[in-house]
């Protein structure tokens, strides 16, 4: 059988073209890949941090703060802390200073536990306007105040309540008076006070001495 030889010019002509075709087929599948990840990219993002400020806004439905300072929670100069804020930058003893015990079952203090030797009104540190009551088994009657859309102030372990839902308090307004609690040994006369802003539980501490400028937002 006779063989033949292709020409060279034939041969380095399917060459090339076999090459121009493997790298256009690249670029179109590596532009189809991008492509494909910058939907899924934007898509996560826009379903994990859009949120629906309309509901928002109608469910937390705040008055605009015209106080300069922050107040305590009570007027009464016979009010004392009995459990600080557990902060885990503190030295040992400060943290277990701060732990709330119950039924055998040690827990991390989220607010100031004040303690006085009379029943005390409990009052709203700024303007605000009543989100929430409710009734606790260890803490009580607990009331919730929105001061801004990401400023909530926490009343625990209330006797009384004098507010419903929806009022709009004014700084010092009283909400409530002073109950009982059954952490550690118990106490009569208590209020636990705890503040979430921006959807985290800070330190009262650090919250009395903030701006009302920075916190009206």
């Amino acid at each position: 059988m006779k063989k033949y030889k292709l020409k060279s010019w034939v041969t380095t002509s399917v060459y090339l073209f076999a090459l121009v075709t493997i790298g256009v087929s690249t670029i179109m599948i590596g532009k189809y890949l991008t492509e494909d990840v910058d939907k899924e990219s934007l898509t996560g993002f826009i379903a994990n941090d859009i949120v629906n400020t309309e509901d928002y806004i109608d469910t937390q439905s705040v008055v605009e703060i015209t106080n300069e300072t922050v107040n305590h929670p009570f007027l009464h100069d016979g009010v004392e802390i009995a459990k600080d804020y557990y902060d885990k930058n503190k030295d040992e003893e400060a943290r277990k200073k701060s732990l709330l015990f119950y039924k055998n079952t040690y827990m991390q203090n989220t607010g100031i536990l004040y303690v006085s030797k009379e029943k005390f009104d409990v009052v709203s540190v700024l303007d605000g306007t009543v989100t929430s009551i409710t009734k606790d088994e260890i803490l009580g009657n607990v009331v919730e105040i929105a001061h801004t859309n990401e400023l909530i102030t926490v009343y625990h372990c209330l006797d009384e309540v004098n507010v419903n839902v929806g009022d709009s308090v004014k700084q010092n307004d009283t909400i409530g008076k002073s109950g009982s609690v059954s952490v550690d040994d118990g106490y009569d006369n208590a209020l636990l006070f705890e503040v979430n802003y921006k959807g985290e539980i800070i330190n009262p501490t650090e919250f009395y001495n903030m701006k009302i400028s920075d916190l009206a937002v």
